[in-house]
C-alpha cells in the first residue's frame, strides 16, 4: 500500500476501497533490495478469458511500481521476469496488463508482451440522440438481484473476452460510484416472461465529455438503448465510447492493453481443439520462459504436440512477442496468414 500511494495519484478513498475489496495477499509479488527493504511490488490477479470457444486461466498485472528512490536500477525488470514464471507455474495461458501510460507499451515489449487488446474509439457530439427501433425502459433499481446474471450472460456473448467474477462485478460498480459515474441497465418486454434486461452501460465524466467505458447487450439496438439512457442523463455532453474492437461502426482502433503468452502449448491446444482441420508447425523462441516455450509445436488432427526434431517446413518461426500478435490478430489477418486468430477484448479492469 505504501508503494501504491507513492506511485499513483489515486485518492485515499480509492486506495482504501481497493485494498479492502480487491487486493488479495496471494496475488501480491514483491522484490527487496540488498538491505531487505521492499522496493518493487505488483499484483498478479487471477482471471479467465474466453478463447477459441472455451475458458482459460489468465493473469492480470496491476499496480506494478517501484519506490521512487530505487527506480532505474532494474528491480521492476527482475520482478516482471519472476511474475511471468509465477504466472506460467500456476497454469495461466496468458499474462495481461494495461500500461498506465503510452510510453510503457515500449517498456513491456522487452518482456515479450504484445499489444493485443484494442478498443474502437467512437465520438458522438451532444446532438446525437441515439435513436432505436425497439421499445426499452431503464431499470429503476440498477442494483437488483438479476443484474449480475444479465452481466454474466452478456460477457459470455463476447467471443474472446477477459471474464469478470461476481466479486469483480461488485468492485466495478463500487469503483464507478467513487468516480461519480453512471450505470444504466435497460429492459425490454418479453411476451412470455415480462421485462428482461437486454443491455447495460458504464460511464464516467471526464472534463468536457462523458467517457463510456463499456456497453454490453444482446443486440446493437439494445446497446444503443443504453447509450440513449445515458444521453437522457447527460443531454448536453459529447460522448467518447470505448467500443468493441470488431464493431462495424466507425471509429479509431486504439491500443487498450497488452498480453504475453506464458504457455504456448496450452494456447495451441485450444486452437487445435477448436479447429481440428488446422495443420501447422510453429517454432517459438522465448528467452524468459525458454524451458516451457522455446520449442517447435506441431498442430494436426485437433491436437498440439511438441516436436523439436521436426524436419518439415515451418509455417512460422517467431519470437514469443510475435507469436502473441499472430494468435490474437483480427480474424481478417488470420485468414491472410492462415491461422485462426481471435481479437480479444478487455474492459472494466479498474485501471
Amino acid at each position: 500500500m505504501k508503494i501504491w500511494r507513492e506511485s499513483f495519484s489515486d485518492s485515499k478513498e480509492y486506495v482504501t476501497m481497493y485494498f479492502d475489496s480487491v487486493y488479495r495477499d496471494e496475488d501480491a509479488l514483491t522484490l527487496t533490495d540488498p538491505s531487505g527493504q521492499t522496493v518493487s511490488s505488483l499484483l498478479l490477479q487471477r482471471y479467465e478469458m474466453k478463447f477459441q470457444q472455451t475458458l482459460h486461466p489468465v493473469g492480470y498485472i496491476a499496480g506494478a511500481a517501484t519506490v521512487r528512490r530505487q527506480r532505474g536500477k532494474g528491480y521492476m525488470s527482475a520482478l516482471m521476469a519472476d511474475t511471468l514464471h509465477k504466472s506460467a507455474a500456476r497454469g495461466d495461458m496468458l499474462c495481461t496488463l494495461i500500461p498506465a501510460r503510452s510510453a510503457l507499451y515500449f517498456y513491456y515489449r522487452r518482456f515479450g508482451f504484445s499489444t493485443i487488446f484494442y478498443t474502437k474509439e467512437q465520438r458522438f457530439t451532444s446532438l446525437h440522440s441515439f435513436p432505436v427501433r425497439g421499445v426499452y425502459e431503464s431499470l429503476d433499481d440498477p442494483v437488483s438481484e438479476d443484474i449480475w446474471q444479465a452481466f454474466d450472460r452478456f460477457q459470455n456473448l463476447r467471443p474472446c473476452y477477459i471474464q469478470h467474477s461476481r466479486r469483480d462485478f461488485e468492485n466495478i460498480l463500487a469503483d464507478l460510484r467513487m468516480d461519480g459515474g453512471d450505470f444504466v441497465a435497460i429492459t425490454s418486454d418479453d411476451e412470455d416472461h415480462g421485462p428482461r434486461i437486454v443491455s447495460m452501460a458504464w460511464a464516467v465524466p471526464r472534463q468536457d465529455l462523458l467517457l463510456v467505458t463499456d456497453v454490453m447487450g444482446e443486440s446493437d439496438d439494445a446497446r444503443t438503448a443504453a447509450l440513449q439512457a445515458l444521453r437522457r442523463l447527460h443531454p448536453d455532453t459529447p460522448f467518447l465510447l470505448y467500443g468493441r474492437p470488431g464493431d462495424s461502426m466507425g471509429g479509431r482502433l486504439m491500443p487498450r492493453g497488452m498480453g504475453r503468452v506464458v504457455n504456448v502449448s496450452l494456447l495451441l491446444a485450444a486452437v487445435a481443439a477448436a479447429h481440428p482441420d488446422l495443420r501447422c508447425a510453429i517454432r517459438v523462441n522465448d528467452p524468459i520462459l525458454s524451458d516451457l516455450n522455446s520449442h517447435t509445436f506441431v498442430v494436426a488432427d485437433g491436437l498440439c504436440k511438441t516436436d523439436d526434431g521436426y524436419k518439415g517446413r515451418l509455417d512460422f518461426d517467431v519470437n514469443i512477442e510475435v507469436f502473441g500478435e499472430i494468435a490474437f490478430s483480427s480474424p481478417a489477418i488470420g485468414d491472410i496468414i492462415r491461422f485462426p486468430a481471435e481479437r480479444p477484448m478487455i474492459s472494466l479492469m479498474l485501471d
